[in-house]
């Protein structure tokens, strides 16, 4: 099966140069990945290309099976909403942390076959503390249980120490049993975010209001946001649109807060590294941050 009737867009697929991929719903629509790494492989003087494929849930997995096959694709990028479907089929070809997330956002070549890891969190965690300095002892609430929410929660909760904790929500118990996974994380469903979203210093929305068909919608209700602590900062994981409804609603109210925009160049970096086997990180952040 040709990989052209397996995706929604029309794009070039090369049959011989090598080549990444971001892969997604709808990746040619506005992710970023492509721009950044394409950029890089042109610094580098590499002829390999990222391009984006759209496709439907129930053409990912043979879409994944005919990019294994293809000698000249390299790996590339996973986006929402396939990060758990992705992991589901790569089975143990998945990093450690990979397994304790269950989702993927990178897939890269083992040897003839595809293998996945994270770096969602990793990406979350340094552009936090760039931008707001340590997590440590410090109370945060994670909007959402899909894959960028487990990788989120995961570093996070190796930072931020024994005296503070993590309070993720979500629509139900069932969504919310990976918490489990770890001491210093609480779980509670989304009902009773007003009640306890005072108590936290950071909240992080990765859930995907605020993108796509929901770009016109807030997490976080504006009558909610209003009785926030000023001292609060609002991390939204999505850069586009820039800003979210979300964001925008927190600059009214003179609140700290930033975009997922860093977070995506971090985990971007580290997942060009991992699948052009390139490791001066520098560089390739360099590369990917240049104008020109």
């Amino acid at each position: 099966m040709k990989i052209d009737s397996l995706i929604e867009n029309k794009i070039k697929i090369p049959k011989i140069n090598k080549f990444s991929a971001i892969i997604g719903s709808n990746p040619s629509e506005g992710a970023r990945s492509p721009k950044l790494w394409n950029k890089t492989y042109k610094k580098m003087n590499k002829i390999t290309r990222m391009i984006p494929l759209d496709c439907k849930s129930k053409n990912l997995n043979k879409l994944l099976i005919n990019l294994q096959k293809m000698k000249n694709f390299e790996g590339g990028a996973i986006a929402a909403p396939y990060k758990e479907n992705v992991a589901k089929w790569l089975g143990k070809s998945i990093s450690k942390e990979s397994k304790k997330i269950g989702a993927v956002n990178c897939i890269f070549r083992d040897k003839n076959k595809l293998a996945g890891t994270n770096t969602d969190g990793e990406g979350a965690l340094i552009s936090f503390k760039q931008k707001f300095g340590s997590i440590k002892n410090k109370k945060i609430m994670v909007l959402g249980t899909g894959g960028t929410a487990k990788a989120v929660v995961a570093y996070l909760s190796s930072e931020i120490g024994n005296t503070a904790n993590i309070t993720l929500i979500g629509r139900s118990h069932k969504k919310l049993k990976f918490s489990k996974s770890y001491k210093n994380v609480k779980s509670n469903l989304w009902q009773f975010l007003p009640k306890l979203i005072n108590q936290h210093a950071i909240i992080i929305n990765c859930t995907t209001i605020g993108w796509g068909d929901q770009k016109k919608k807030s997490p976080i209700k504006k009558s909610i946001l209003k009785e926030i602590v000023k001292s609060t900062i609002i991390f939204d994981v999505i850069y586009d649109p820039n800003p979210t409804i979300l964001l925008k609603e927190s600059k009214k109210r003179k609140l700290k807060f930033m975009n997922g925009l860093e977070m995506n160049l971090q985990q971007a970096v580290i997942a060009f590294s991992k699948v052009n086997k390139f490791k001066n990180l520098k560089s390739i952040k360099k590369y990917m941050v240049s104008k020109k």
